[in-house]
């Protein structure tokens, strides 16, 4: 996911470059196209093989992530001249619709994909606390890292668990992992 995320932000860099700077137009354009067909060729080759349960949300996340710099980029570079020609609102006008439907992607992502469980691995148990290894999940918005968490079911070192999730309104910040629901 690493490698994505990379591509998707040097992606959102070369469209802003692209929109601002006329004198670059045809390397800025061709870096846009070369982060776009990377991000296209890591979908099936990288994200299936990492992700293979959740697959669907991480192909939808990337594709999604590409649309919203394309639109990014056709909205902003060509629209404000030929529809709003003479008005002072023709750079934030665009600017707001590519805005609008990048939070209107980001929500319809939450609701489809998001969840407020995720898995991890024992890593040690001590009483009622445990500490769960918990990888990256783009579903849950969860980070990678070892967490103390309590535990409401008997387990042991190297079981695979289901943890609860309080995931926050926007989640910008991530969601924060809460106690072990079951084994998994």
């Amino acid at each position: 996911m690493l490698k994505a995320q990379i591509a998707i932000v040097a992606l959102f860099a070369a469209a802003v470059v692209y929109t601002i700077l006329p004198h670059t137009q045809i390397i800025v354009f061709a870096l846009i196209c070369a982060f776009s067909a990377y991000a296209l060729y890591l979908i099936p080759t990288q994200l299936r093989q990492a992700f293979e349960h959740d697959y669907p949300a991480y192909r939808a996340f990337v594709v999604m992530c590409l649309g919203i710099a394309w639109a990014f980029v056709l909205a902003l570079k060509y629209l404000p001249s030929e529809l709003l020609p003479e008005s002072p609102y023709a750079v934030v006008a665009p600017a707001l619709v590519v805005g609008c439907f990048a939070l209107l992607a980001f929500a319809a992502f939450r609701l489809k994909y998001g969840r407020s469980y995720t898995y991890g691995v024992v890593q040690g148990v001590s009483g009622g606390k445990a500490m769960v290894k918990v990888g990256y999940d783009l579903c849950s918005n969860v980070k990678p890292d070892v967490y103390t968490v309590e535990s409401f079911a008997k387990i042991e070192k190297g079981d695979r668990v289901k943890l609860s999730v309080e995931r926050p309104m926007l989640g910008l910040r991530g969601a924060k992992v809460g106690a072990i629901l079951e084994k998994a």
